[in-house]
């Protein structure tokens, strides 16, 4: 509960623009997974970004397979009907979805419905666990080098969030709630490091990711343990300071394209001013270590499904070092 309070609070507070990112000259170097600057890069803001790293034509196979889904499972208004192609855009610009059945309050899907439908926003996250998506995104090779090439040793990755898609504004310019604000918010659980992979091109104001550079820095130090939910009494004081006073900056990229970002950072859906659907796969990443049972995580209210992550029966502190644990690029180059 007390997430979804800070949560709230500051999303309704900032309705400052994000800046959209631009991109430093190449970090990358050859010969390694990750590179010292990319290290350097991460460790000072929270967040990497690795240019089309996934394969175009996978992608699109996968993204066509997402799109039959989500006409199938989601209900649109009265009798509207879905298009039968992602090209016309008059089919799906502000979309009206159906009423949505009420949160489940035990079972497998308490707490989040399997797909979410509301105002500019789908979660598909019954998609999470499908084969072709966790084998896409977290299971790739390439992706999962980088991540344990950053944090080290993960627990085996057995599903995603889901396919999270952002509809944009409609022929009359009239754009869905909430799509031109940003909602700033960090995640429950257990939160090490997680993914953002793009299914589609995401052109500047078109929803991309958006992320506050540095936030991690300061969310960290609002919790008592390093990657366990464990917010302080400062934890909203310190939402409040990184709302007002860090710049965040929008993720604008290409097909392919894969973010990582720390688990304590602040980040939010981007403003959607333009004309395309912005499709993405979120996925977490945690150390291979002991977690507590699914039961005592719902009687922790900490249960939730649609992660692939769990609370560390022993977490360290977070009073010392950030890093702890952390490979950060001390891997061996590729190909050695």
């Amino acid at each position: 509960m007390a997430n979804r309070v800070a949560r709230t609070s500051t999303a309704a507070a900032s309705r400052k623009p994000s800046v959209v990112w631009a991109r430093p000259d190449d970090l990358a170097a050859t010969g390694h997974t990750v590179s010292p600057a990319e290290v350097e890069f991460f460790v000072d803001n929270g967040f990497l970004v690795k240019p089309r790293m996934l394969d175009a034509d996978v992608v699109d196979a996968a993204l066509d397979r997402v799109w039959r889904h989500m006409t199938d499972r989601v209900p649109l208004q009265g009798a509207a009907k879905w298009s039968s192609t992602r090209d016309d855009r008059g089919a799906w610009a502000t979309p009206r979805w159906a009423k949505m059945p009420p949160i489940p309050q035990a079972g497998p899907h308490l707490g989040r419905q399997r797909v979410v439908h509301v105002g500019a926003t789908v979660k598909l996250h019954d998609l999470g666990g499908a084969r072709f998506i966790v084998d896409l995104v977290p299971n790739s090779p390439a992706v999962r080098a980088v991540a344990e090439s950053l944090l080290g040793d993960l627990r085996p990755s057995t599903r995603t969030r889901g396919v999270y898609a952002l509809f944009p504004a409609g022929p009359d310019g009239a754009a869905p709630r909430g799509a031109d604000a940003l909602g700033p918010h960090t995640d429950q659980v257990c939160q090490q490091l997680n993914v953002c992979a793009y299914l589609a091109d995401v052109p500047p104001r078109n929803g991309g990711f958006t992320l506050y550079p540095g936030s991690h820095k300061v969310m960290f130090r609002a919790h008592r343990h390093a990657a366990n939910w464990s917010p302080l009494p400062t934890f909203r004081t310190a939402m409040r300071q990184v709302v007002d006073g860090v710049a965040p900056v929008e993720i604008a990229g290409d097909k392919g394209d894969v973010i990582f970002w720390h688990g304590r950072a602040v980040h939010s859906a981007g403003i959607h001013a333009g004309a395309r659907i912005r499709w993405a796969v979120f996925a977490d990443f945690t150390h291979q270590r002991e977690t507590l049972t699914e039961a005592e995580h719902r009687a922790l209210g900490q249960f939730e499904w649609f992660k692939d992550t769990r609370l560390f029966r022993h977490d360290h502190e977070a009073g010392g070092d950030m890093w702890r644990g952390w490979r950060l690029g001390r891997s061996r180059p590729r190909g050695c």
